[in-house]
């Protein structure tokens, strides 16, 4: 069932099976995915061979509504109680040992997962942001886990291009909290990847916007460049492609732009052959964008 709904999992560590129960529930606004999940003491793990296998590629934040989880991610762990979050990567492995409350031994977790593209975060943020626990409570990241929960226990209807504006601040929300709250030490490779990042979402437009190119402006070579970003576990050219086809999907879920055809919309952020417009779009969203934007004017319930 947890694989159903989320991503390939193993299960383990459940001491009395006889008295077992589990439920999900799940739906979706927009591109975000929300859902409840309740059960009984046990392990949840995402071994490296299952991220590698199933290859889903999602950012997602966990809050505990009940009970107490440990959590574990790229060698940090932190402990969740009631109202507490924490983000983790699907592309590598992670762990959730959840205890029951001591009442009845039932735990409750709210889990929402965002397509990593559709988060303005980068990988070395993500690699410094996983694993850490924030407060549910009080102060900012209090204010978004309410925020969050909100999401969760309130039925949403509007049409769909009010939903997909509302996915949007919520994604911009999660960015401008997280990174208040923790703010990750910088290198002077990971400086130089960030000043990188930035010079790709200032020029997204220019269709010959390139590694070389990059390179040039920060006074580099090509193979530093390429080796900057390997240290994040990525590309140049991912970094540029994923950027691009977050701001068409964007464009394409807002309700001024109805009159752009997608191909006009490709074409503005630098996608200058619609058909590899088109796979890639679908390979790091899971529909064309014709479907993504056919279902923008559907409206939500």
């Amino acid at each position: 069932m947890l694989r159903e709904h989320f991503v390939a999992l193993d299960v383990t560590d459940i001491e009395d099976r006889r008295r077992f129960t589990g439920a999900v529930r799940s739906s979706e606004l927009a591109h975000l995915k929300v859902a409840t999940v309740q059960s009984t003491d046990q392990r949840i793990v995402r071994s490296g061979s299952l991220a590698r296998a199933d290859r889903a590629d999602y950012l997602q934040i966990g809050r505990i509504r009940r009970g107490r989880a440990v959590v574990t991610q790229d060698d940090r762990e932190c402990v969740l109680t009631h109202g507490d979050f924490v983000l983790y990567d699907t592309t590598r492995p992670f762990d959730w040992q959840i205890d029951g409350h001591p009442d009845d031994g039932s735990w409750a977790l709210e889990v929402f997962t965002w397509p990593r593209a559709s988060l303005s975060f980068t990988e070395a943020e993500i690699h410094d942001l996983t694993a850490i626990a924030f407060d549910g409570r009080a102060g900012a990241s209090g204010l978004l886990g309410r925020f969050l929960h909100d999401i969760v226990t309130s039925r949403i209807a509007s049409d769909a291009g009010a939903g997909n504006a509302i996915v949007d601040e919520v994604g911009d929300l999660v960015g401008a909290v997280v990174r208040s709250v923790v703010r990750p030490v910088g290198t002077p490779r990971s400086s130089t990847y960030r000043t990188a990042v930035t010079m790709i979402d200032e020029n997204l437009e220019d269709p010959s916007l390139s590694p070389s190119v990059i390179a040039a402006a920060l006074g580099i070579s090509t193979r530093q460049l390429h080796r900057v970003f390997a240290e994040q576990d990525t590309t140049v050219s991912r970094a540029i492609r994923v950027r691009r086809l977050e701001q068409c999907r964007r464009e394409m879920s807002q309700s001024t732009t109805r009159d752009r055809s997608v191909g006009q919309i490709s074409r503005r952020w630098g996608f200058a052959d619609p058909s590899l417009f088109s796979r890639t779009f679908k390979n790091e969203y899971g529909m064309s964008p014709r479907q993504y934007r056919a279902s923008a004017v559907q409206p939500l319930t």
